[in-house]
């Protein structure tokens, strides 16, 4: 059986097409497509599926659909099960076309950036391929599908890059100059399809017309948006100006037909890049198909960025495919923490206790619920969210729809420091989410599980203070900081499964941990004393390697999202580690950072005043 997401939704079978008919039931199959192998709440489904105006009848109404979709898909209790309170639907990713779609370009990517320019351009050629109209076509107008289809369209862009960029290693650069006009027309902002627009008339020997489109991307910078054309596009106006030898075609090869499967074949030896992608002063690289931008210094490039106001107290958005802050927007009071979820991101604030919602796609506040006590950490989980007051020892349960509490759970409150530097410590909670529960840490020696479904509170001894929790790479994570330990405790059981000690001695004494982020292959522990980060094998539970963020960096958070780590930092820059790379690349943002949350697509990451978190600082 095949599910098709890129286009109007259609499902068929060796037999043909299947009729899994009109309204809220074929909206309710894209809803559990969007989130395949994962429980969807009947709570969620209703909120989505009526727009958060549902009948009495709601409850009812899905339970039959759920049962119309089996009858129509002939679907036994393993593609479409019923889990407790919600739905899932199991599939495989070849059987979704959205998520071949995603693994063609991750091998198109691979084999650019292997110098295997043959096997990418024929793989995102065939990502590219499965396209049959804008993604989610016809359930665009539901707000459960917005932020699919946007992140779905944005990784369609990022395969034409890549395709193009790969075009033009084989010496195709007059093919591709045709496909650029109508992108560029399409998208006359993005500055990368601009770039190789202009490469690729240059290479034509169109000089003029590759000049032409420079001047026409800087009068729209400047009129749309009040910016100018980024450093490296200036730079390459020159080095076209100036016949630079760096810009020169390669010889053109011959490409075969396209691989039969989605992997590329493989290579002995990873090919340089073509020298145009090193550019001035500045390394240009792939990653996810776009442009990063990594000075030599390792310092801050202000120029570099757009014009976006980091005021304190606001939540700045960076867009990781174009290395550089997009927008920002004020919040309520001082933040605090931040989740994304639902399509939303969740921030905590004080001053005027609350929780925010901001709208993940259009990045505007959709609702603000007031609180009590000082809220400190927020996480999404279960189709809700939980807000933990460490101070008064309650967990909120928020419904995210209509952003009225559910439910106050109490937790114990940790005990007061004893002595000396310790009773300079505020104790303040940290959140995680699994599939079925949420953990909690408040500063103690406990660890909270508590049953997103009932609510039950279990309480495990972890045998010393823990200060922070995450969940991610199979486990749940905790952090000892004073031991400077990690603890890996299974979701199931909430036992404590192994103690990994983050280094021997750093110095001449141990890292000062203070935070943690687990990502779908690495435990990130990011150690505030030395400006390093030490990334963990989840399957070997040991330390892989320690990467140092640079001398003049004050880390302050870390978020995880796929391979990728993101630290927040007091001066103003976000540090980015990719996997196992033993460098971190920075974008310079502006402010004072303090917390970070990730997305693939997007990241988000908090400012605040610098004298609140100084010594004599209110908070």
């Amino acid at each position: 059986m095949q599910f098709r997401l890129l286009g109007p939704l259609e499902v068929f079978t060796d037999d043909g097409s299947v009729d899994i008919g009109s309204g809220k039931r074929h909206a309710l199959l894209a809803n559990l497509l969007i989130h395949a192998n994962e429980v969807v709440s009947a709570e969620r489904l209703i909120d989505e599926l009526w727009d958060e105006h549902p009948p009495v009848t709601a409850a009812k109404s899905v339970q039959v659909y759920v049962s119309q979709l089996r009858k129509a898909l002939s679907a036994d209790g393993e593609l479409l099960a019923t889990r407790g309170s919600g739905y899932v639907i199991t599939v495989r990713p070849e059987q979704v076309d959205a998520r071949l779609f995603e693994q063609r370009l991750a091998s198109a990517e691979l084999a650019l950036a292997d110098g295997d320019a043959q096997s990418a351009a024929a793989e995102a050629q065939g990502a590219l391929e499965l396209w049959r109209g804008p993604a989610l076509d016809d359930v665009a107008y539901a707000s459960f599908a917005q932020a699919e289809a946007a992140r779905l369209e944005e990784l369609r862009t990022v395969a034409f890059e890549t395709r193009i960029e790969a075009q033009l290693m084989l010496g195709e650069h007059a093919h591709v100059a045709s496909d650029l006009e109508s992108l560029v027309a399409a998208h006359p902002l993005h500055e990368r399809f601009r770039a190789l627009q202009m490469v690729a008339l240059y290479r034509c020997g169109r000089q003029s017309e590759a000049l032409d489109a420079y001047r026409q991307g800087s009068r729209l910078l400047r009129d749309e948006l009040g910016i100018e054309p980024s450093p490296d596009l200036r730079r390459l106006e020159q080095q076209i100006l100036t016949h630079d030898d760096e810009l020169a075609a390669p010889r053109r090869r011959r490409r075969p037909a396209p691989p039969s499967t989605a992997a590329p074949p493989a290579t002995e030896d990873r090919a340089r890049r073509p020298a145009w992608l090193l550019i001035g002063g500045a390394t240009l690289i792939l990653a996810a198909g776009a442009i990063v931008i990594t000075t030599r210094s390792g310092g801050r490039d202000p120029s570099a960025t757009v014009a976006v106001d980091a005021a304190p107290n606001s939540i700045v958005v960076v867009d990781p495919s174009r290395s550089r802050p997009v927008a920002a927007v004020p919040l309520p009071g001082r933040p605090i923490d931040a989740a994304v979820g639902d399509g939303r991101l969740w921030v905590t604030t004080i001053d005027s206790a609350s929780l925010t919602s901001i709208d993940a796609r259009t990045r505007k506040i959709l609702r603000t619920t007031p609180l009590r006590g000082r809220p400190d950490a927020v996480v999404f989980g279960a189709g809700s969210v939980w807000v933990a007051d460490a101070s008064s020892g309650v967990l909120a349960r928020v419904r995210p729809g209509y952003g009225t509490v559910l439910r106050r759970i109490r937790f114990p409150r940790a005990p007061p420091a004893a002595t000396g530097a310790e009773r300079l410590r505020v104790a303040r909670a940290t959140l995680a989410a699994t599939a079925d529960a949420v953990w909690l840490t408040n500063g103690s020696r406990s660890i909270f599980r508590i049953d997103a479904e009932t609510t039950h509170t279990e309480r495990n001894d972890a045998g010393r203070r823990v200060d922070a929790v995450t969940a991610g790479a199979g486990a749940v994570w905790a952090l000892a900081a004073k031991t400077a330990t990690v603890l890996r405790l299974d979701p199931a059981s909430g036992r404590v499964t192994d103690r990994i000690p983050i280094a021997a001695r750093q110095g001449p004494a141990l890292p000062a941990p203070t935070a943690i982020a687990a990502g779908s292959d690495a435990v990130w522990v990011l150690n505030g004393n030395s400006a390093t980060v030490t990334r963990i094998n989840p399957d070997t539970r040991s330390v892989e390697m320690t990467v140092e963020l640079g001398i003049d960096r004050l880390p302050a958070d870390i978020a995880a999202s796929g391979r990728t780590a993101w630290i927040a930092n007091f001066d103003g820059s976000l540090s980015r580690l990719d996997g196992r790379s033993p460098t971190a690349k920075s974008i310079w943002v502006g402010g004072a950072l303090e917390r970070v949350a990730a997305t693939q697509s997007t990241i988000w990451t908090t400012t605040t005043a610098l004298d609140q978190k100084l010594p004599g600082g209110s908070k």
